[in-house]
């Protein structure tokens, strides 16, 4: 068995790590060491990613593959956004965001699997009835964290459009690509933790919303 996900002592363990991380970034960030904090940011999008994998129950080979699948769909695309401009508009990737191939950080796939689990397994716990119904809200979450990020990310040498204000297409591709990786996770992974999801969503919305206001 992949994960930890029936140990509660680990859950309120890594909810412990992520916050703690997370706030002594956001006050890191806003510090005269700024560069240092910045150049973390892969390892701690690799350490949340870690945390919320050993959380889930991936025992079967259907949900790793799914996952899988959705690393490899997530970094074709933004491969194919940076270097030929489709879906999202022109824009390129800066120095915060780690090792790259073809433009893209290696963390970027990685982030598109851990924001499909978050929202997916919150959305799943949330929204009863039709797996449309799920699909839809937890891509409208993936929608509203970009457009908080959008406005943040050039500061922090993460990424930039060539254009500003950021163009509709990036919104509307991201939310088509939402749809179908959420489609994928929703119908392979068979059990969801959103105890850990729920916290790296609230997380993920406090931190870039308060380095909205005060960067």
């Amino acid at each position: 068995m992949i994960g930890l996900s029936n140990n509660k002592e680990f859950l309120r363990l890594s909810i412990f790590i992520l916050w703690l991380v997370n706030v002594s970034g956001f006050f890191g960030i806003l510090s005269d060491q700024k560069e240092f904090f910045l150049s973390t940011s892969p390892y701690v999008l690799t350490l949340t990613f870690l945390l919320l994998i050993l959380n889930h129950e991936l025992s079967d080979k259907k949900s790793k593959i799914g996952l899988m699948l959705i690393f490899i769909l997530g970094l074709i695309t933004e491969i194919l956004g940076v270097n030929y401009g489709l879906f999202f508009g022109e824009y390129s990737y800066g120095a915060n965001l780690g090792p790259k191939i073809y433009g893209v950080p290696y963390v970027i796939g990685l982030n598109w699997v851990l924001l499909i689990i978050a929202t997916g397994s919150l959305s799943d716990k949330l929204i009863k009835g039709k797996i449309i119904n799920k699909i839809l809200f937890a891509s409208i979450l993936m929608v509203l964290l970009d457009l908080l990020i959008e406005k943040i990310a050039p500061k922090l040498d993460y990424w930039e459009f060539v254009i500003s204000p950021v163009p509709f297409s990036n919104y509307l591709w991201w939310f088509i690509f939402s749809i179908i990786f959420q489609y994928i996770f929703l119908k392979t992974v068979k059990t969801k933790e959103y105890k850990l999801s729920s916290n790296i969503l609230v997380i993920q919305f406090i931190f870039f919303g308060m380095l909205a206001v005060f960067l």
